[in-house]
């Protein structure tokens, strides 16, 4: 009798371990959580980094765009830039002393396209100043140019806080957002990146890269007639004189050349590196009504002023449009 009572407890608990009622795995630590992590960054397992970043990671956004479906004509940059940063090499050690706060030591270094971006986007600035190819617009030609270098090598250490939502273990967006920059490759910015064209009614055209709000660079294009009514010489001087005023400015470049009739100038600015006040000095931005909050040149405030002096503007991201997006538009 005994045995068989002890034959139907074992079947018992045979049966409850088969119902989901065996003991609950045991719980990573927090420097496991952040191995884990990045280990699933490193094989490019999306599903596998869902379950530690929240809905605001923008390493939702950065492995979303990767497909055309999302990324559009800038999937290919996303690609490459994820290509390099599997070269990641990461160290994690909790603190001592902070495990209640899930406080971790965390040392890194991965490649970050940051400055090559920058150069990339100033070299198609300059170059489509010079000659007019268009090739400052071409956002997915010129990031993607950027990611045939090596980039620099990020090597730093964060300390990171482990925490509990909805009783998982996450790594909080904010708390560590420089982190979550690093893990993004320099391609952060980009998640907003755009492209945007003023027209006006005499012709002046103005191509405006942005990251979100904040204007990167500026290329104004002007085209004055009656060009054949001026003797080559004179012209050829006037080109000159024109690109010679801003040639000691830096981030600032300009030329100009004659096609047909008329008399075409080009002036380019890098925001990244020319002096806003030597711009407000210059008269090439009014600071009054185009500095955002947050000291950068706002796009928003900019092609409103532009609207109300009569010019039509159209914004690219050269990103798939989504469902949502489509229906807003309509």
């Amino acid at each position: 009798m005994k045995k068989r009572i002890a034959a139907l407890c074992a079947a018992a608990c045979l049966l409850l371990s088969a119902c989901g009622m065996a003991p609950k795995e045991e719980e990573l630590s927090d420097e496991e959580v952040v191995n884990t992590l990045v280990r699933a960054f490193q094989a490019g397992d999306y599903e596998g980094m869902k379950p530690y970043i929240d809905d605001e990671n923008p390493l939702h956004k950065f492995f979303a765009n990767m497909d055309e479906s999302t990324g559009g004509d800038m999937a290919p940059v996303y690609r490459a830039c994820y290509e390099k940063l599997k070269a990641i090499t990461c160290t994690a050690k909790a603190v001592e002393g902070e495990e209640t706060w899930g406080t971790v030591d965390v040392t890194v270094s991965i490649p970050n396209f940051s400055a090559a971006l920058h150069q990339s986007m100033a070299d198609a600035l300059t170059e489509d100043v010079e000659t007019g190819s268009g090739g400052f617009y071409d956002m997915p030609a010129w990031a993607l140019k950027a990611m045939e270098s090596s980039g620099e090598t990020l090597e730093e250490t964060y300390q990171l806080h482990v925490g509990s939502r909805d009783g998982e273990m996450v790594l909080d967006t904010n708390t560590n957002r420089q982190f979550f920059a690093a893990l993004c490759g320099g391609m952060k910015s980009y998640l907003n990146a755009s492209m945007t064209t003023c027209t006006f009614l005499d012709g002046t055209v103005w191509i405006i890269s942005a990251q979100g709000d904040e204007i990167t660079g500026v290329l104004r294009t002007e085209n004055v007639p009656g060009a054949g009514a001026y003797a080559p010489e004179d012209l050829e001087s006037a080109i000159q004189a024109y690109t010679d005023s801003y040639a000691s400015i830096d981030g600032v470049c300009a030329s100009g050349e004659v096609r047909d009739d008329l008399l075409i100038s080009r002036l380019g600015i890098d925001m990244e590196t020319a002096s806003s006040f030597s711009l407000v000095q210059m008269g090439l931005i009014d600071k009054q009504t185009t500095a955002g909050s947050n000291g950068w040149l706002s796009l928003d405030v900019t092609m409103s002023g532009f609207t109300r002096e009569g010019a039509s503007c159209v914004t690219e991201t050269f990103k798939a449009p989504q469902p949502e997006e489509s229906s807003q538009q309509k």
